[in-house]
């Protein structure tokens, strides 16, 4: 079972699939809103645009009409023939219609001058008494539409005007014409009206005309709409209700209603951001909060992992090892918890397991070493019998040298196999038995060799009794005697970890089926009453030096086979000294 996706990940993906279906839906329904708020908005100022577009047009068309009216008035059709005129009457005439003059201006809103010129008697009346009749002027000024200038008399100080010209006949020219009428207006009074405009909204409205000649509000940003301008095809734009451009990093809804009367363009923009804060910040405060609430839950979550499924898993991995058999303690986490006591607990059952295994193992150990010494006196008289048999027939033979020394070594064999004070002994005693027990092989297989090659250094090691007869007993035995000949070679070296003791024979060897089988009798305690000589040397071993300790066979390549006993080069038992 794996435990490091169950409770914390599992919250986490709870809070997970409930927050997403939320934060979609959200998103989804700001989005609309946004669009729908946008979609109002580009019509609202595209609705109030052209209202103020309509308004401001209608006053000129208000005003082309009362100029046409003037050209066809009887009294101003009177300057024709003024010269016939007494000098009353002609005064008379310009009053009634100076009057008339006024009352068209009074009808408008606009700063308004009316100027009537007859270029058949060259008579010129005006609104406005400072102006003076300019004929080469007037012919750079004359447009039938409305037409924006610089060019006006002095006293106007190079201001903007409007200008438009009615003649009579009507679509006379310039030279057929009996009457002409000028009206004019300066481009201040837009500038008014843009302002007044401006004060109801959020925009920047502007007039243009279609050479780019741009009448502003005061206050206006020049700047951002120079930008604009650079960006929008007028035409194109006046046929399309709205559009959105971005300017200056900014989204911006534009809007553009084409004035007929005064041919120019009216061209208002508005930042949506602005308009659309309110939802943006409702927005931003809800992903603020749900963030908020996703750091808790999962603040939340590990809290509960780790009070909770982090135990939990200690407990679990505690259990595993039990169950291969390690008994290490585990880590005690939380003590305000009340998994503090579990863990605790556990830790004393593993401790209390382990003392009782390796109680049981001692026994263990005790008990096989007494079947070994019952083994051991069972062996020992038939190795005995088989000396005196030998020696017997040696005696038979006359040899006496070979006699006198198969009785020394039987002595040294049997004075040190009999003494069993001391559980360990040095490597040089192990060593002196061996040689004992190899002479009498040696006399008794005439054609066995062997060999031992112990660095001096190796000599005070202290290593448990009889630990290295069993070792060369087996080579002997089961290596040498079935082929009747071969040697033994017994060495000792260290390596990087281990001191090795490693007994050699050139015998007849070990097949592979073989091999497993005394691999599986070391690894493995023997059943009831078939005692392993090897599986007890390496318990033993391991009782002294540890578990890193044991013994191993290896095949030799050349025949034969490597038994080798190895334990750690720095246990505190490597050497006597």
């Amino acid at each position: 079972m794996n435990t490091r996706f169950n409770t914390f990940t599992k919250i986490i993906s709870l809070v997970l699939i409930l927050l997403i279906p939320l934060v979609g839906l959200y998103w989804f329904s700001n989005q609309t809103s946004l669009r729908v708020v946008s979609d109002e908005i580009e019509k609202s100022m595209y609705k109030d645009l052209t209202y103020f577009a309509v308004q401001t047009d209608n006053v000129a068309a208000q005003l082309s009409k009362g100029g046409l009216i003037l050209s066809e008035d009887i009294n101003v059709r009177a300057l024709e023939f003024i010269e016939i005129m007494t000098l009353y009457e002609q005064t008379n005439e310009k009053l009634k219609i100076d009057d008339k003059l006024k009352l068209v201006i009074a009808s408008s809103t606009w700063d308004t001058t009316l100027s009537i010129y007859a270029p058949d008697t060259r008579t010129f009346v005006s609104s406005n008494v400072s102006n003076v009749f300019d004929n080469n002027q007037l012919r750079r000024n004359f447009s039938r539409t409305w037409k924006i200038t610089t060019d006006v008399p002095s006293f106007y100080r190079g201001q903007q005007r409007f200008v438009r010209h009615i003649t009579e006949p009507f679509n006379s020219s310039l030279d057929q014409a009996k009457l002409i009428v000028e009206m004019s207006f300066p481009a201040t009074d837009l500038i008014k009206a843009l302002d007044r405009f401006k004060k109801g909204g959020k925009g920047d409205p502007f007039f243009i005309s279609s050479d780019h000649s741009v009448i502003q509000a005061i206050d206006a940003d020049q700047k951002l709409q120079k930008e604009l301008i650079e960006k929008i095809d007028l035409k194109v734009l006046a046929k399309h209700p709205f559009t959105r451009l971005t300017l200056s990093g900014s989204e911006y809804a534009v809007s553009c209603v084409w004035m007929p009367e005064l041919r120019q363009y009216l061209v208002d923009y508005l930042p949506i951001q602005d308009v659309v804060r309110p939802i943006t910040t409702n927005s931003y405060l809800f992903y603020s909060s749900i963030f908020f609430l996703l750091v808790g839950s999962t603040i939340a979550a590990y809290f509960l992992y780790n009070t909770v499924q982090v135990p939990i898993r200690e407990l679990i991995r505690g259990v595993r090892r039990v169950k291969r058999g390690d008994y290490t303690t585990i880590n005690v986490l939380h003590p305000n918890n009340e998994f503090h006591f579990l863990l605790v607990s556990f830790n004393d059952m593993a401790t209390q397991i382990e003392q009782l295994i390796q109680n049981v193992y001692l026994e263990q150990i005790a008990s096989r070493d007494a079947n070994l010494k019952q083994l051991q006196s069972q062996i020992n008289p038939h190795f005995l019998y088989n000396c005196f048999t030998l020696i017997r027939s040696l005696t038979r033979l006359g040899e006496k040298e070979t006699v006198m020394q198969l009785t020394m070594h039987l002595s040294k064999y049997y004075r040190y196999t009999t003494y069993s004070e001391r559980q360990t002994a040095e490597l040089k005693e192990e060593i002196d038995l061996v040689q004992s027990y190899l002479a009498i092989q040696a006399i008794k297989v005439q054609d066995l060799k062997y060999e031992i090659d112990i660095p001096s250094d190796f000599a005070g090691l202290k290593l448990p009794r009889l630990i290295l007869q069993p070792l060369v007993e087996n080579a002997v035995l089961h290596g040498i005697e079935p082929v009747g000949c071969g040697s033994i070679h017994i060495s000792a070296y260290v390596t990087e970890e281990y001191n090795i003791i490693a007994v050699q024979d050139d015998g007849i060897g070990l097949t592979e089926e073989k091999l497993i089988s005394l691999q599986r009798q070391i690894a493995f305690p023997p059943v009831e009453d078939k005692g392993c000589a090897l599986w007890n040397t390496r318990q033993r071993i391991q009782l002294q030096f540890g578990k890193e300790a044991g013994l191993r066979i290896i095949r030799r390549e050349e025949g034969g086979v490597e038994t080798q006993l190895y334990w750690p080069n720095q246990s505190d038992y490597d050497s006597a000294s």
